[in-house]
């Protein structure tokens, strides 16, 4: 039985000699942390009780936020060396200034700024700019960078990046003997696990996965996290395939992977450029439009299910347009509101099974 998340990290930490830092959503230079030594681990959506972080947020935060401030306010990441905030949103951004200006953790706080669109050539230059700020910055805490070592693990960033490609394939070709909740819970094991261990992990589940399976009623997937992931228990109950996802924390950050140029930072740059379509890019409504189409097709979807977190406002700015645009192209959808963490109410319930039983 593999250890548990929190045995890993420890192992992590007194086996390895790595330092751990908690990294909020969504798109970061991993590959520069796993250079340094550090494992980055995710904070998405922490199983717990919020019984804090209301004292310090707005009531109408996401809970992504909301459960992250409460896991560094109930002493759950005292184990951890740093943190690293990404520009992902205003939300996220405020929570970097709760952490870093207010609650007196005496740990480091690293700040990451990525280009929003419309990109220009400038852009380019901003971002590699600021890969090479952050690891100026993590230096003075983690020593030195080994530009071979970072080239390694580009090149480990590349390989895991196509085998989640070749995951996604045979899901949408239905040649992935997988159930929806077995595969999105190997998949988010990468928020935490080391390359070293992710990597062998996925090409072990994809060779021991790979058949033909008889394909269903299938759908597509867009939100920001699979969680509550009752809702994937449901799918498989009722016997619909999920052909492919547009999760931000899954297939529009994942699968592009770092580029191809020889220089690790034009790598890098290269492969944030190649990103899907993306709320929190300012990505044009109609790039998002088509991207969704093109999953549609490729995966012979019936009908798209929008898993929006509440109160996410990137996310819902967009999904109302998205929504109409997609039924000009006669695709059926399904908008569900969510907090991370909620269950499976019967209503919710009741909803997707209706929706189900419209696109058969």
């Amino acid at each position: 039985m593999p250890p548990s998340r929190k045995e890993y990290l420890l192992q992590q930490k007194e086996k390895h000699g790595r330092r751990l830092f908690g990294v909020f959503p969504a798109q970061y230079p991993r590959e520069i942390l796993w250079a340094l030594n550090v494992l980055p681990v995710e904070i998405w959506d922490p199983p717990l009780e919020v019984s804090h972080a209301n004292a310090h947020l707005q009531p109408y935060i996401c809970s992504v936020v909301r459960l992250g401030l409460e896991l560094i306010l109930q002493g759950h990441g005292r184990n951890l060396d740093g943190f690293l905030f990404p520009h992902t949103c205003d939300s996220i951004q405020n929570l970097a200034s709760i952490v870093n200006d207010y609650l007196g953790l005496n740990k480091p706080c690293y700040f990451f700024y990525h280009p929003k669109a419309p990109y220009r050539p400038s852009s380019r230059l901003f971002y590699s700019r600021q890969l090479k700020d952050l690891v100026s910055n993590l230096e003075a805490q983690c020593g030195p960078l080994d530009t071979g070592e970072l080239q390694r693990r580009v090149e480990q960033g590349r390989q895991i990046a196509s085998t989640l490609g070749e995951l996604y394939r045979l899901r949408g070709e239905g040649k992935l003997r997988a159930s929806n909740q077995a595969f999105y819970q190997v998949i988010r094991r990468g928020e935490y696990l080391h390359p070293d261990d992710f990597l062998p992990l996925l090409r072990q589940f994809r060779d021991s996965s790979e058949g033909d399976v008889k394909t269903g009623r299938g759908v597509v997937l867009s939100g920001v996290v699979p969680n509550p992931p009752e809702i994937l228990a449901l799918l498989d109950e009722i016997g619909v395939r999920v052909g492919d996802d547009d999760f931000l924390s899954c297939s529009r950050r994942l699968l592009p992977g770092p580029g191809r140029g020889t220089d690790p930072f034009e790598a890098l740059t290269e492969g944030y450029f190649a990103m899907a379509p993306c709320t929190t890019k300012d990505s044009p409504v109609s790039e998002r439009i088509s991207y969704l189409m093109t999953k549609v097709q490729r995966s012979g979807a019936k009908g798209v299910i929008f898993w929006m977190v509440k109160f996410c406002e990137p996310e819902l700015f967009d999904v109302p347009q998205v929504v109409e645009g997609l039924r000009r192209e006669g695709v059926a959808t399904l908008v569900l509101d969510t907090e991370l963490n909620q269950g499976l109410s019967g209503q919710m319930r009741t909803r997707v099974e209706a929706f189900v039983e419209m696109i058969t």
